[in-house]
């Protein structure tokens, strides 16, 4: 049985060399067929993403239930108990949600510092330059963020294409996922697109200069919270070692399954 696990996983392992080298070899699909291998295909490549750390976008309700199956089932084949596998394929999920929630919180940091700088250097070089800001502003030169510089790309395609600044922008924006920071970015830019370039140099050092002050603040008030913050992790983590210890002690969850203990639980 361990063998026939190892064999699924090392499957799912090599299933994007395999599917791209038999695209040629084998006929379409049916339709049925065809979708089931997409959705399957495209579960994967989210929760990989999300474990790689390049991803922001959630994945859906459906992603996390299967990686809960799929990791109950694993455990469970492997021969532990039946609720030890429930509890290994919940965590997995929450540890594919915890990890999608921290690369979200890393990117919206990341747009959050890259802005006020980007800003400015679009201004320097209106100033140098004597270019419109529809020449400038998606010169991603001396970008490090790697999710900035992946948001600046979406509107610099986008303004290849359409060649309309606005449109452009407002993919900036739709491409942020309402990140609050680009949002506030986008809806001031286009409020100064049908002004003179003095006034929209103006109008970035201003936009620059909130942004960087927000962040100040933002950074002020969660060094605060901090201890708060603590303080409610600490208040989750004793309950659960308690109960831990209180299994360690009886030998097994079968006391803890009484109608006494569980109305106890919930009293507590």
């Amino acid at each position: 049985m361990r063998q026939f696990v190892l064999i699924a996983i090392g499957a799912i392992l090599i299933l994007p060399t395999l599917r791209t080298s038999s695209r040629l070899l084998r006929k379409p699909p049916r339709p049925i067929r065809r979708a089931v291998a997409e959705q399957t295909w495209r579960m994967i490549r989210n929760v990989y993403a999300v474990i790689a750390g390049t991803s922001h976008t959630q994945p859906d309700l459906r992603t996390f239930v299967s990686v809960a199956l799929f990791s109950s089932s694993c455990i469970w084949l492997i021969g532990l108990v039946w609720y030890l596998a429930v509890v290994f394929g919940l965590v997995s999920a929450l540890g594919i949600y915890l990890r999608c929630s921290r690369t979200r919180k890393r990117r919206k940091a990341e747009l959050a510092e890259s802005w006020p700088g980007y800003l400015e250097q679009t201004r320097a070089k209106m100033l140098s330059s004597s270019r419109s800001l529809s020449y400038v502003i998606f010169e991603n030169s001396g970008i490090t963020s790697v999710f900035f510089g992946d948001l600046i790309q979406h509107g610099r395609r986008e303004f290849e294409t359409s060649g309309n600044l606005q449109k452009a922008v407002q993919t900036l924006w739709r491409s942020a996922d309402n990140e609050e920071v680009t949002s506030f970015v986008c809806a001031a830019l286009c409020d100064t697109l049908g002004s003179t370039s003095s006034q929209i140099e103006n109008q970035l050092s201003i936009i620059s200069g909130t942004i960087r002050s927000r962040n100040a603040l933002k950074e002020e008030t969660n060094s605060r919270l901090a201890g708060v913050r603590t303080a409610r992790l600490f208040i989750l983590i004793i309950p659960v070692g308690m109960a831990l210890a209180g299994v360690s002690f009886a030998g097994s969850i079968r006391p803890f399954l009484t109608s006494a203990s569980i109305l106890q639980m919930m009293v507590a």
